[in-house]
């Protein structure tokens, strides 16, 4: 074997090395894409919670054109039903489905969905099933202080109910949003749910929470729920402000759950007292 050839190999032999990637060195580019990925991943998860907050918003901006239609159409009041105001607005929105599920709860109840993540389903007044030949479900409801009553139903008094959207405190008043259920009839003696989706699943019942504004309070958005308001506008609220809105026209808003009615963050239960006081 010749002097040259020798060379030669040898040459290639440390080419070969050079191109060659070392045991320390793989370890620390994984090293450094595991770091990359626990930064990335709870960013994309804020980023994807932030698309569907806006979603659901986006969502709440076409009901608010449907309720505004509606209301235009029939003297500026509320229809007078409670139980199925998807069959008395479905010829304004013609069977769309996806604006009737927040982002964060389409699962369906019947599926094994728990509040505050789960969506209901429409099984009263014969409306019409979905493309999987179920009912209509949804993941919203409405304020039941809104309807144009004739008779007292629920926890409502006749001279508590709105009828109209257009009334004096009507940026106040929550009207749709974010549910548990249907709809609601909260009072402002009505306490918060002891853990998240305790809000009676779903009807009432023995042992179930009778407090009704727990229907309301479903921490879908990071402490907050969005809604769409008496004067059309839509907003993130904060779980522990729903105390605050004026429900009915009687709703006391300085009630005993409100900084202003002396509320302390300690009084709250645990799972709420991180979230925003007022």
């Amino acid at each position: 074997m010749s002097y040259y050839y020798l060379r030669t190999e040898i040459r290639k032999y440390k080419m070969r090395r050079k191109s060659a990637f070392t045991l320390i060195e793989l370890l620390v580019v994984i090293a450094i894409i595991a770091l990359l990925m626990a930064i990335l991943i709870p960013a994309l998860s804020r980023v994807k919670k932030q698309a569907q907050t806006v979603a659901c918003q986006a969502n709440l901006h076409q009901w608010a054109l449907i309720w505004h239609m509606y209301t235009d159409d029939n003297n500026g009041y509320f229809p007078r039903v409670h139980l199925s105001w998807r069959d008395v607005v479905e010829k304004y929105h013609q069977g769309e489905r996806d604006m009737t599920l927040c982002p964060v709860a389409t699962k369906l109840y019947t599926d094994g969905a728990r509040p505050p993540f789960g969506a209901w389903e429409q099984t009263w007044g014969g409306g019409q099933n979905d493309y999987d030949n179920r009912p209509f479900a949804s993941s919203y409801g409405i304020n039941q202080y809104v309807y144009n009553a004739t008779t007292a139903n629920g926890n409502r008094d006749l001279d508590e109910i709105w009828r109209t959207p257009n009334v004096k405190q009507a940026s106040q008043v929550l009207f749709f949003g974010d549910c548990a259920i249907i709809g609601a009839t909260p009072e402002d003696s009505d306490d918060p749910p002891q853990n998240d989706g305790d809000c009676g699943f779903v009807w009432s019942g023995a042992g179930a929470n009778q407090d009704e504004i727990c229907r309301f309070v479903m921490n879908r958005h990071n402490g907050y729920m969005n809604d769409l308001f008496l004067d059309w506008s839509t907003r993130k609220v904060g779980l522990k402000e729903l105390w605050t809105l004026k429900w009915h026209r009687k709703f006391n808003t300085t009630n005993k759950w409100t900084k202003a009615g002396g509320a302390m963050p300690e009084d709250w239960p645990s799972w709420m007292r991180r979230f925003k006081d007022y």
